[in-house]
């Protein structure tokens, strides 16, 4: 069994049956690190499920790479304001290492839902983790010190430690690497 076969199956009331034919319909893509699977000014007409890797969500602003958000396996990744909104996207999203996704195009999953009304789950799923991601980063960034942000993304994802380099912790938690080097020095 694939690991999409596995999360659809763990996750959901699905029968084996509709879970092998919901996931039939996703291509398998392998990406190796610094691959893209989104590029800024592209419409996104795909969702991804990581089955092995690591991906970083990032826009260029001012010349520089701003971490977003990090995907790691049985993460699902896209650009959901421009899958829904049909605009062009601000985001980036790329392999930090050879990374395996199964995919399905927006069109293919409008098609499958009608099929298996099921998929609704897993669309609201999404959605719902999507808009609580977006509260709790904004809380963060709003309310806890760098050092309470560092402190709470290691308990939460300790395998950012091994995967991600530390230029992109410390821009995602919105501080230099210097700083992030004195909070880790602190340990």
């Amino acid at each position: 069994m694939t690991t999409l076969v596995e999360y659809l199956k763990n996750e959901f009331s699905f029968s084996l049956d509709i879970t092998e034919k919901i996931a039939s319909s996703f291509k398998e893509i392998t990406l190796e690190k610094g691959a893209y699977f989104l590029k800024e000014g592209e419409y996104c007409n795909k969702i991804g499920f990581v089955e092995n890797g690591a991906m970083l969500y990032f826009m260029n602003l001012d010349g520089e790479e701003k971490v977003c958000d990090f995907g790691f396996e049985k993460d699902w990744v896209t650009h959901i304001k421009s899958m829904i909104g049909g605009i062009p996207t601000d985001m980036n999203i790329r392999a930090l290492e050879t990374t395996k996704i199964k995919w399905i195009s927006g069109e293919k999953l409008e098609q499958i839902t009608k099929e298996f009304p099921q998929i609704n789950q897993l669309r609201v799923k999404l959605s719902e983790q999507y808009f609580v991601q977006s509260a709790e980063r904004a809380n963060e960034l709003a309310n806890l010190s760098a050092e309470q942000r560092y402190k709470k993304l290691v308990a939460e994802k300790p395998e950012l430690l091994t995967k991600v380099p530390q230029y992109y912790l410390a821009s995602y938690l919105g501080i230099k690497p210097q700083s992030l080097s004195r909070i880790r020095a602190k340990k």
